[in-house]
Order: C-alpha cells, then structure tokens, then sequence
C-alpha cells in the first residue's frame, strides 16, 4: 500500500505569528467547546439514569 501524507489546514487566524492574542482566544474558544461538547450530554445521562 502506498502511504499517504496528510496536510492539515492552518486557519488564517494563527498563521500570523504576531497575533498572539487572537491565537489565545481560539484555543480558549476550542477548549471551551470540548468541555461542553463533553459535559453537557454528561448530565443529562446522568439526570435519566
């Protein structure tokens, strides 16, 4: 089998260097919706159980 390179898009957001805060506010803004995304069906098993 041949074996494939995978390119990962970089956001136009963090590919300048010099914007640190508009890096610090999507990774916050990631991390935010992760937790969410992980606790809210979380509760709500929990609350049906």
């Amino acid at each position: 089998m041949e074996k494939m390179k995978v390119i990962y898009p970089i956001p136009t957001d963090l590919s300048d260097g010099n914007d640190s805060y508009g890096s610090r506010q999507f990774i916050m803004k990631t991390i935010a919706a992760s937790l969410c995304g992980a606790t809210i069906p979380a509760i709500i098993f929990y609350f049906l159980m």
